[in-house]
């Protein structure tokens, strides 16, 4: 789930916009381990798994390892944490 957040901070994508391009990009798929017919996270599971990231207060120690395990491969690290952990905070709350 974690790496639905990373996609959902790379490409600023509300809860419903992430789970439609998992649903549409094979490469979404691909970066997620998902198969075909293998069932993707909804915008209220996403939603539900970034408020308990944040409320457990981890949200920005994850980006961070996650922005360094990226730099100590040689690849460019974003540190976008507050991108994808408080994207549109309360405007995707399911009703």
């Amino acid at each position: 789930m974690f790496k639905v957040l990373v996609l959902q901070s790379l490409y600023n994508l509300a809860d419903e916009a992430v789970e439609y391009q998992v649903r549409d990009r094979l490469s979404f798929m691909r970066f997620l381990g998902l198969g075909l017919e293998d069932p993707v996270p909804d915008a209220k599971t996403v939603w539900l798994y970034r408020e308990a990231l944040a409320n457990a207060g981890v949200v920005e120690s994850l980006f961070a390892d996650f922005d360094k395990y990226l730099k100590d491969r040689g690849l460019p690290g974003d540190g976008r944490a507050d991108s994808g952990c408080h994207h549109r905070a309360g405007a995707d709350q399911p009703q």
